[in-house]
């Protein structure tokens, strides 16, 4: 679509579309980690009875009752203090909570255990010892004068606000979340390709029973794309780079050299890169263009070019 254009010229549309940011939709939210809870729809709903109760005599008996009815209620409790994913999972599957602890002739710490199998017949003394770990943590004052009406809309809530306190973790990756429903949508949903991301070259080549030299084996990719019959293999690489620090002419000689090796192994290979660290380095454009065989930014990605590289390669 570009291919009447001088290199010069591609280099002034290459500058004039690049983006401001590197930041999709699915940066701020990664609903796939709003999950987990479902499996306690009974526990919720028990819980729920809690909401609105002032008496705290009345609100410590139901508490009690709950747990001798639905022992697993414990294992809900972690939802309900924004534990991460990863200490959740500890806890409930026997890992040991250690709070310091508020009494003063206590021991130095408050030791919880969220693994509902402990609690079968257990005793009044442990079911007292759940509750003060209920209060001292402020979910009784939760249920009695926060919520209104549902424990699970709040367990989304919290769970929401441990995503996006989490999205340091997505900062590295943004761009590669921007380009993949792109991507996908071309390649898997157009073309029937296949699609796999953030794996080593090693891994897919034992997969997919091909060969791959000692010089990209352990290197680890964004996309690669391969046809049914594994006989094509594309690699794709997107990175968004600001003006702190990036410098053009190490990125295009690196990726330069990522083309060489790919070539070795007969895997083809794409770039996709933006940002502005990229505005007026008009040289080290023409450069890559000159040596990379598919270059591109974010906007001329999704205004066809990837998919014209995608056809080109892979004949489709």
């Amino acid at each position: 679509m570009y291919s009447d254009l001088t290199v010069d010229e591609f280099a002034k549309v290459f500058e004039e579309q690049l983006l401001d940011t590197n930041r999709g939709y699915n940066y701020y939210v990664d609903w796939s980690n709003i999950s987990g809870f479902d499996q306690y729809d009974n526990e919720i709903a028990a819980i729920d009875s809690l909401i609105g109760c002032k008496d705290d005599a009345l609100f410590k008996e139901k508490f009690s009752s709950i747990l001798k009815s639905l022992p697993k209620t414990i294992e809900l409790f972690p939802f309900l203090f924004a534990l991460s994913k990863v200490e959740r999972n500890k806890v409930v599957k026997d890992e040991n909570l250690k709070i310091i602890g508020t009494e003063i002739d206590s021991s130095d710490y408050d030791i919880i255990n969220f693994n509902s199998k402990n609690l079968k017949n257990c005793s009044q003394s442990t079911i007292d010892a759940y509750y003060a770990f209920f209060v001292n943590m402020g979910l009784k004052a939760l249920l009695q004068n926060y919520l209104k009406k549902s424990v699970r809309d709040y367990i989304v809530g919290v769970l929401v606000g441990l995503d996006s306190n989490g999205r340091k973790n997505r900062g590295g990756s943004a761009f590669e979340l921007a380009c993949e429903p792109m991507i996908r949508k071309i390649c898997e949903e157009k073309y029937g390709l296949i699609v796999i991301t953030q794996k080593t070259f090693k891994y897919i080549a034992e997969l997919y029973r091909f060969t791959v030299n000692d010089d990209i084996a352990n290197r680890k990719f964004d996309f690669v794309i391969m046809n049914k019959s594994h006989s094509k293999v594309m690699n794709i690489e997107v990175n968004f780079y600001s003006g702190g620090g990036s410098k053009p002419e190490e990125i295009i000689d690196s990726y330069i050299n990522r083309q060489n090796d790919l070539k070795n192994n007969k895997i083809d290979f794409a770039l996709i890169t933006d940002g502005d660290c990229w505005s007026g380095t008009t040289n080290q454009l023409r450069k890559g263009f000159n040596h990379l065989n598919y270059l591109m930014n974010y906007k001329l990605a999704k205004s066809g070019m990837l998919e014209e590289v995608i056809k080109e390669v892979f004949s489709v």
